[in-house]
């Protein structure tokens, strides 16, 4: 499904006027040069609720990227602080909102486009440095406000079980459509890995619930490293042991 297509309920004559508005602007930014079989056109439907832990709108003060983790690297709720050191980011995406002092989040979307490369890398200038070939790894979209993994971070992870990277094929690209990931393939049966949507839950904090398209979710005081939770605990012995000298 094309990420800028909306999914109405009433079939009233006035949301089929605004059906075909919303398919002409998609033809119009992705543009007829799109049209390839390793074209990826991703992001989220218009009239999304995008809003963070408390319920907020999100901002284009976060980052909205699909990728991959390194091969291997399967990302879940209990090892989100080595999230950062094996993503991939395939492509970013700048975030369109209602930008008022009043927005309830409901116009902002955020949608790119990127090709792979014949060695299974991405023509897009969000691509992480010296990437490594996404060829059959599984696509995720992260949302996020910082790359680290503490109380104040906003994140959402997520995918649908079609989000997959093909093989690099060189001979590709004659007529075939684009390949589309739009959070409108996120079914209520998919748990995010990380924040909410469409009132599933998955890893997180979350203050302010609500069925949103998709809701960030923050972190508890993180847990010490081993080392300094040990450096500490040696620390107190001490101090109980010279009390009683």
């Amino acid at each position: 499904m094309d990420p800028l297509i909306v999914n109405f309920n009433s079939t009233s004559r006035m949301n089929t006027v605004y059906r075909y508005l919303i398919l002409l602007l998609a033809s119009l930014g992705f543009g007829a040069g799109s049209l390839h079989a390793q074209t990826f056109n991703w992001g989220s439907a218009v009239f999304s609720d995008l809003v963070d832990s408390n319920g907020n709108t999100l901002d284009d003060s976060f980052i909205f990227e699909v990728g991959a983790f390194t091969e291997g690297f399967v990302p879940t709720a209990e090892n989100a602080e080595f999230w950062f050191d094996h993503w991939q980011a395939f492509d970013d995406a700048a975030y369109n909102g209602v930008e008022e002092v009043n927005d309830d989040g409901i116009y902002g979307y955020f949608t790119s486009t990127a090709q792979m490369t014949t060695d299974g890398t991405s023509s897009s200038t969000g691509q992480t440095p010296g990437a490594i070939s996404f060829e059959g790894l599984n696509a995720y979209m992260w949302i996020r406000n910082a790359n680290v993994a503490q109380p104040g971070s906003e994140w959402s992870l997520t995918r649908a079980d079609s989000w997959f990277f093909p093989a690099a094929d060189p001979d590709c690209c004659g007529n075939d459509l684009p390949i589309e990931w739009s959070t409108s393939d996120l079914v209520p049966t998919y748990v995010p890995v990380w924040g909410t949507q469409a009132g599933m839950t998955g890893g997180g904090v979350i203050t302010n619930t609500g069925t949103y398209t998709l809701q960030t979710a923050t972190f508890t005081t993180p847990v010490p490293e081993p080392s300094t939770f040990f450096l500490t605990l040696l620390a107190g012995n001490l101090l109980i042991f010279l009390r009683r000298r």
